[in-house]
């Protein structure tokens, strides 16, 4: 498909299904600012391979066109909550790894489809931990529920939902589209 025409499809989708997907989400992770990373592996020699942003809830909402736009130019949309927090956030799940989260008594205050059946879950503590302790409870939760060890730290990024995932496996040859990022669930 035709970049421009990729570019129209996502940005009517934007005005409303992003938008509703992208409040929600940060609604229930619950943090007064967010870093968002706008990742793009190949990138040219002026241009940057992360572009990072501080913003708060208001400000991501109205950059979502922004960012539907910069998807759209092949950047990755993540997010996390800016410095110390209260999330811990599990990668690389299965269904059956969200449902048996849920069983055991953690209940995710986000679930993110990344890509056809995988999973990110953002499970909320009582309390603001340390780099320390944020960690090793991210390590924990990965290891408990079969997620990436490797993307579980205090610091790692998350996708934020209503966007595609631009990583080349995930592209359909035959319409030339990438996948949602969709948002499962939201406390």
């Amino acid at each position: 498909m035709d970049a421009s025409v990729e570019s129209r499809l996502q940005s009517n989708y934007a005005s409303d299904r992003t938008t509703t997907a992208v409040r929600q989400q940060v609604t229930a992770m619950g943090s007064e600012l967010f870093e968002v990373g706008l990742f793009k592996p190949d990138v040219g020699p002026a241009e940057f391979v992360m572009i990072p942003r501080v913003w708060d809830t208001d400000k991501i909402i109205k950059s979502v066109r922004w960012l539907c736009h910069q998807n759209c130019e092949g950047r990755n949309i993540y997010i996390r909550p800016k410095g110390e927090h209260d999330l811990s956030m599990v990668d690389d799940l299965t269904i059956h790894a969200v449902t048996a989260m849920k069983d055991a008594g953690y209940t995710p205050a986000v679930v993110i489809e990344t890509s056809p059946g995988n999973y990110q879950a953002w499970l909320k503590h009582a309390n603001r931990l340390n780099k320390e302790v944020s960690t090793a409870a991210a390590r924990a939760l990965a290891e408990k529920f079969g997620g990436d060890r490797g993307a579980a730290d205090w610091r790692h990024f998350g996708r934020l939902a209503g966007f595609t995932n631009r990583k080349a496996k995930y592209l359909d040859v035959s319409t030339g589209l990438y996948p949602f990022v969709r948002l499962i669930e939201a406390a």
